[in-house]
């Protein structure tokens, strides 16, 4: 039987800068996504005690450009954690990390507990969220080889997420105007990357959906309160330090993220 506690323990001591791996030794690397999930649950466990309790999710790999870079035919889950949840505008120090890859997205927060009924779609979600906002995920292999190490291994590293930038609530929406949202990134007043709400596999409810039946899936369930930030809507950007990146959602709001 598999034990997903040795690379989870490697991927947990992975995590503090200079010391990223090149890869999972054969005797421990996950065979399969079940094998990936339970060291990302193993990981999960070990962080806890400093990262804080589980507060939402994050999900990879939500278009097929993305797909294709890990080589992976599905969507991936992550965990976001209570004290890696910053507001905007916020400062970072990239000598605390092995890479800042910024991604920016829309994130969800949920009403109520979606427990398994019948399949979830993106009418049913986007009618139980109570809460739409810009974000950015900032995202951090453990493996100086990203992303040649596999699908496999980035499930396992909690789905390569590091950290989740929030911007305000926005105040009025629909389900109509979330999939028409836009997206230019900034840096030092140049733009580098644009994006729109509808290259993520039918738009941030339709990732949502697909979440909670995942999760369901699992044995797990999206509880009420739970922050899900949706895919990246751009080319993932790799930030260095000197760098004052701004995300402009237009009516939805503004992030700004000082890198030194």
């Amino acid at each position: 039987m598999y034990d997903p506690f040795p690379a989870a323990r490697l991927l947990y001591d992975a995590r503090v800068p200079g010391q990223s791996l090149t890869g999972l030794p054969d005797t421990i690397l996950p065979a399969n996504l079940d094998q990936a999930y339970a060291v990302q649950f193993a990981l999960c466990e070990l962080l806890i005690p400093t990262q804080g309790p589980v507060q939402g999710y994050k999900v990879g790999c939500t278009n097929a450009k993305a797909r294709s870079l890990l080589g992976i035919d599905s969507c991936f889950s992550g965990r976001c954690f209570e004290n890696d949840i910053k507001h905007a505008p916020t400062r970072i120090n990239r000598s605390d990390y092995h890479m800042v890859g910024i991604e920016p997205e829309i994130a969800l927060r949920v009403g109520q507990d979606l427990a398994p009924a019948d399949p979830w779609t993106a009418r049913r979600v986007a009618d139980l969220t109570i809460e739409v906002m810009p974000s950015i995920e900032l995202v951090e292999s453990r493996f100086a080889t990203w992303p040649k190490m596999g699908a496999f291994s980035a499930v396992a590293d909690n789905g390569v997420h590091r950290e989740l930038i929030l911007g305000d609530p926005v105040s009025d929406w629909s389900l109509e105007s979330v999939n028409n949202a836009e997206v230019t990134l900034s840096v030092n007043d140049q733009r580098v990357e644009q994006g729109h709400a509808m290259n993520v596999d039918d738009g941030p409810f339709g990732v949502l959906a697909w979440l909670a039946n995942h999760l369901n899936a699992q044995g797990a369930v999206l509880r009420a309160g739970d922050i899900v930030t949706t895919g990246v809507l751009t080319n993932i950007y790799n930030a260095t330090s000197g760098q004052l990146l701004v995300a402009n959602y237009g009516s939805f709001g503004t992030l700004e993220i000082e890198v030194t």
